[in-house]
């Protein structure tokens, strides 16, 4: 596990840098607001791609390699796009990112659903969540300063962090095949030899995939959110100062979040946390639209701030529950399924906010983008409170 950790952790600090530095970068080069949120929506576009092929790839190639070879493809495009002259280029280079950010999201939340039982997963997505954001908590706030007083060629230059992940990569995947075999024989030993190890079935994945709509919509919605906080504050927010300081906090409140509800999503279920996320994410979102629109003149920074809090409290909130919540409506037999939908999930819901609050400020305002943001998590959580009354037994 400490392998594990510490490869995700330097691969996550070359994805948190990216993700506002490589817009910047796009601007850099002449782009405007649709082309800036195209490039995050490439980068994630090219993710759900990898995803959906990551554990049969993976059965082949095995963890080592995967591992490794997710690494390689995160950090060397960062060193490449120091060179990058065009728009296009920076495209190309964001969606071999995107393969190696594929590889990384899918194999990290398969491995705690295999290696912890399902009363102890909410704690470990937690632990496992803090030690990812770790990196992200200082980068991601940081990158965009970064490559504003150093230069550009610097922040990408940090972003090939993914880099010296590779000797982890190598160690975490022959400890995960290691814990395969040990469970393997383990089973073996009760008894079990005559038992395959379960996969889902064509039949059971789709039947898993029919009960796993709710969480997934939920989490689509609110990563829609981050996706554009991520993605525009350096261009909605006018201080560079004041960008640190709000991408630092929005961080920090995500991952103290997705840390602090494990053990109460474990202890009284992760569905009750699902509405009170959306709800919460509403509100930071109207208070960012509030902010930028300058209506309450100084009080505007204070807005800002707060609403990148609450999104960051709901955004860690909602990357956990809504796991912990996959996992069980989809079975113990449909991990795989439950965990390549979540992450699909979470990428495009990043990648779409990028693209339509880039697109949609390109033609309006940001102000009217975030209200958009807004009323998306009060519809969501709107139907989502239908269909549980709906579905609760009588």
């Amino acid at each position: 596990m400490p392998a594990l950790l510490a490869m995700t952790t330097f691969a996550f600090a070359g994805f948190a840098v990216m993700l506002p530095v490589a817009p910047m970068h796009m601007v850099a080069l002449g782009g405007d607001e649709l082309l800036a949120g195209l490039v995050n929506a490439v980068l994630m576009a090219a993710t759900i791609l990898t995803q959906l092929v990551v554990e049969r790839m993976r059965s082949w190639m095995g963890w080592r390699v995967s591992l490794a070879l997710a690494c390689l493809l995160l950090g060397l495009p960062a060193l490449g796009e120091i060179f990058a002259t065009t728009p296009g280029q920076v495209l190309v280079l964001a969606a071999v990112r995107g393969i190696g950010f594929g590889i990384v999201t899918v194999s990290g939340s398969s491995a705690v659903g295999a290696l912890f039982p399902p009363e102890r997963r909410g704690r470990a997505i937690g632990a496992y969540g803090l030690a990812v954001a770790g990196a992200q908590l200082v980068l991601t706030p940081i990158s965009p300063w970064i490559a504003d007083q150093a230069g550009l060629p610097v922040a990408l230059a940090v972003a090939a962090l993914p880099l010296l992940g590779i000797p982890f990569a190598l160690a975490a995947g022959a400890s995960i095949a290691k814990h395969a075999r040990a469970a393997a024989a383990a089973a073996i030993a009760n008894g079990a030899a005559a038992a395959p190890v379960p996969h889902e079935s064509p039949r059971e994945a789709r039947h898993a995939l029919a009960r796993l709509w709710p969480p997934i919509l939920a989490l689509t919605a609110v990563t829609c959110a981050g996706g554009a906080i991520t993605t525009f504050t350096p261009q909605f927010v006018p201080d560079a100062v004041l960008t640190v300081v709000a991408l630092f906090l929005y961080t920090a409140a995500a991952a103290f979040a997705r840390w602090a509800v494990g053990g109460p999503a474990d202890r009284v279920g992760a569905e009750r946390f699902v509405l009170p996320g959306l709800a919460i994410a509403a509100l930071g979102l109207g208070a960012i639209a509030t902010g930028i629109s300058g209506l309450l003149g100084s009080g505007s920074p204070i807005l800002l701030i707060g609403g990148a809090i609450l999104v960051g409290t709901a955004f860690g909130t909602m990357q956990n529950v809504t796991l912990v919540r996959a996992f069980e409506v989809a079975g113990e037999h449909a991990k795989g399924v439950a965990s390549t939908a979540w992450n699909v999930a979470f990428d495009a819901g990043t990648g779409i906010g990028a693209l339509a609050i880039g697109a949609l400020a390109a033609g309006t305002s940001f102000t009217l983008s975030f209200v958009a943001l807004t009323l998306l998590c009060l519809v969501v959580a709107a139907v989502l409170a239908v269909v549980r009354r709906a579905t609760r037994p009588a």
